[in-house]
């Protein structure tokens, strides 16, 4: 039986003073130097006040100032002292919402009320605050059930869970968030858990399907994308880009070969495809010599299939009055949802927000992880995380600590608490390309009878571009690195690289070794004469910089091979 269970500091009423407390312990030692220095000086500061007093006076308020700087330094950097000042709020809070009983004390004829607060309890790590509550039938003991919304804008933290003991009722509430944000280095994929941050993984097999929103402007592409790297590695990514944008320019990308979805005829064959590929699983599941009722995909050393779908109410839009069409697609799209998880297929949506006209309530109940990045509105948050998180107070934060954050968002199971979200840091600005990254990572192979529903036409360019590849890289050349030519042509690498992607989509070859793009004289060239184009077009458009160039030169697709 256990005998004792440590809660935390009590919240007392003095507490509530407690900055001026530290602050005057911190300024006192010099109160005493200067007492003592004036009692030494006695008969000095008789003789000469004035010039005494102004000296006195200048290191007194000198020593205050110090003292003052300290004391809001340990404040914002010291563990010991933000336990401190979460007391502080919490004494502060009880007093003035009349959470407290008046006990009466007669001294020398007189009465004195003394404040006395409830059993309040105080446990703080580095990101995490517990908040205990007594309950016992007192007074307070109903507005004590439901403070977790306003214990998540006091801590400006995330109010996580509830749990009741028998006699207390505890609040966990997540602090510091921005500190457990990870790099897109650290985002990989361990057993079936996707890292998202330090302590936020998404499981795809025990929550199947996971639904993005964002408004413009708020990261969703750069997750997606970072998304996809982690699940590239270890599986097979089918992408759906009907906007024909960002993830449209994948399909040059030799482990994408074949897998990116543009029109929404290709896209619905894109679900059909997968739905035959789930249903052959199925088959040859049942049929396996390992067969065991309730084992999944894994148990039979079956890989995982990724289906991602970026704004699939654009997608809808565009079969708006194809009845057939949009009642296929639903039709498909219900069965992956459905049936996926156990096969290894899972759904993978983006949108802005995931109305119910363009995706079925009772379908999307079945992405059982959320994420949001940027701002929604509270329409668009009901509908990403449900009435779970009615109360909860969804805080818009484009600033911290002076500094501009971007893929900031709230995460969350089905049915479950939204916590604050940060989405890997992605080095954009130091000239780290998605399209590099892509391309380094190892062409998986087709291995199982399900994969016939997809024909051989996939498996072709795979097996022989790498080939093809490796051939040319031991070829010898005349280029040289892409780096080397940035710099000496003081020019930026993000901005090369973003240039050398469209002219790869106009079918012009730039060679690589595994750390480095390499360029030729001609193709410096072409860079130098795009970069030209651009400023004399307003610096407006690269694209159509990059147009103005291989006109001049008669290049267009297939042609710029030098």
């Amino acid at each position: 039986m256990k005998l004792f269970t440590y809660r935390g500091i009590r919240v007392r009423a003095f507490y509530r003073h407690i900055r001026g407390i530290t602050w005057f312990i911190w300024w006192f030692p010099s109160l005493l130097a200067i007492g003592n220095y004036c009692y030494v000086n006695l008969e000095e500061l008789k003789g000469h006040p004035l010039p005494q007093v102004y000296f006195i006076g200048g290191i007194l308020l000198a020593s205050c100032l110090v003292a003052y700087l300290l004391n809001r330094m340990c404040y914002e950097k010291i563990l010991f002292f933000q336990k401190l000042n979460s007391l502080r709020i919490l004494s502060r809070f009880l007093i003035e919402n009349n959470l407290y009983l008046i006990k009466n004390i007669r001294r020398e004829n007189k009465t004195i009320e003394k404040i006395i607060l409830p059993q309040v309890y105080l446990k703080q790590s580095r990101y995490k605050i517990e908040v205990r509550f007594i309950l016992e039938g007192n007074k307070f003991q109903d507005r004590f059930l439901n403070l977790g919304s306003t214990l998540e804008v006091m801590f400006n933290g995330d109010f996580r869970n509830k749990t009741f003991d028998k006699r207390f009722i505890t609040y966990d509430i997540a602090i510091n968030r921005i500190d457990s944000r990870i790099t897109i280095n650290e985002v990989e994929v361990k057993g079936s858990k996707l890292q998202l941050m330090t302590d936020v993984t998404w499981d795809y097999i025990e929550e199947p399907h996971l639904l993005i929103g964002g408004g413009t402007g708020g990261g969703k592409t750069v997750v997606l994308m970072t998304i996809i790297y982690a699940l590239a590695k270890i599986g097979f990514v089918d992408i759906c880009d009907q906007k024909n944008s960002d993830l449209a320019g994948l399909k040059k990308i030799p482990v994408f070969h074949g897998r990116v979805y543009i029109s929404k005829e290709d896209i619905i064959q894109c679900f059909k495809e997968n739905v035959a590929f789930m249903e052959k699983r199925y088959e040859l599941m049942s049929n396996s010599p390992k067969f065991q009722a309730g084992k999944n995909f894994t148990h039979y050393s079956m890989t995982p299939k990724f289906i991602l779908v970026d704004e699939w109410a654009a997608l809808m839009a565009k079969i708006d009055r194809d009845y057939s069409l949009q009642s296929e697609l639903m039709e498909y799209l219900s069965q992956l949802v459905l049936e996926g998880r156990q096969a290894g297929v899972f759904i993978i949506f983006a949108m802005q927000r995931p109305d119910g006209e363009f995706i079925k309530t009772a379908l999307r109940d079945n992405f059982m992880k959320r994420l949001s990045v940027g701002h929604l509105e509270s329409t668009g948050y009901d509908m990403m995380f449900g009435d779970a998180n009615k109360t909860k107070e969804f805080k818009k934060l484009d600033e911290i600590n002076g500094v501009k954050v971007k893929g900031r968002g709230y995460i969350a199971n089905n049915g479950d608490l939204a916590g604050e979200f940060f989405s890997p840091y992605v080095p954009l600005d130091q000239g780290f390309s998605f399209y590099d990254a892509y391309a380094k990572i190892p062409i998986m192979e087709y291995s199982g009878e399900e994969f016939t529903v997809f024909g051989e036409v996939r498996q072709q360019p795979e097996t022989i571009e790498p080939i093809e590849e490796e051939k040319a890289l031991n070829n010898e050349t005349n280029g040289r690195p892409l780096k080397e030519f940035a710099e000496e042509q003081e020019l930026k690498m993000a901005t090369l690289r973003k240039i050398i992607y469209l002219l790869q989509e106009q079918g012009i070859v730039f060679e690589r070794t595994e750390s480095a793009i390499l360029v030729d004289p001609f193709q410096e060239e072409l860079l130098l004469e795009s970069l030209i184009h651009f400023e004399e077009g307003g610096r407006k458009s690269y694209p159509k910089a990059v147009e103005a160039m291989l006109s001049h030169h008669g290049l267009g697709q297939g042609q710029g091979q030098a």
